[in-house]
């Protein structure tokens, strides 16, 4: 299928502001900002699509109605990844929950050693939740080991 379109001048003109205007929200400072389309960014397209097309060949309903499918995927995968993300933070604070009181043994990024001791707290630093382990803060993806009992099992039995 040979598809030629002519545009005017108005029309290209219109078209060149609808690319520059979306590529400058590409860019902040020159640096590029996302590597993605999202569906704002569709239907932009989409607009600019059916604002420029031949009145007298307007878009085909098999085109038409395969672009709208699209969106309607994009948009429930977006849903989908929300949720997803909910759930694993949702998990996540769950999980920093059931380990106060509990032994656990935390790698210390700053020194790469093992940190071991009860957790005493739990806080929240940019809604990711965080143990507190013999005063310090560490995140819950540090753990390496957890066990059930409140101490540690080599102390001497009185």
């Amino acid at each position: 299928m040979d598809l030629q379109f002519k545009m005017n001048s108005e029309q290209l003109f219109k078209t060149k502001m609808a690319v520059e205007s979306f590529n400058k929200t590409l860019m902040v400072n020159g640096r590029k900002i996302k590597n993605t389309l999202g569906k704002d960014d569709f239907l932009k397209l989409l607009i600019v699509q059916l604002e420029n097309q031949d009145p007298t060949k307007p878009l085909e309903d098999k085109a038409f109605i395969a672009q709208m499918a699209q969106f309607s995927s994009l948009e429930q995968m977006t849903e989908i990844n929300t949720t997803l993300s909910n759930l694993i933070i949702n998990n996540k604070i769950n999980n920093a929950y059931s380990l106060l009181g509990k032994w656990v043994e935390v790698l210390d990024k700053d020194t790469n050693k093992l940190i071991e001791g009860n957790v005493t707290e739990v806080q929240f630093k940019n809604g990711t939740p965080n143990i507190t382990v013999n005063g310090m803060s560490y995140s819950v993806d540090d753990i390496v080991k957890v066990a059930v009992n409140a101490a540690k099992n080599d102390d001497k039995a009185e």
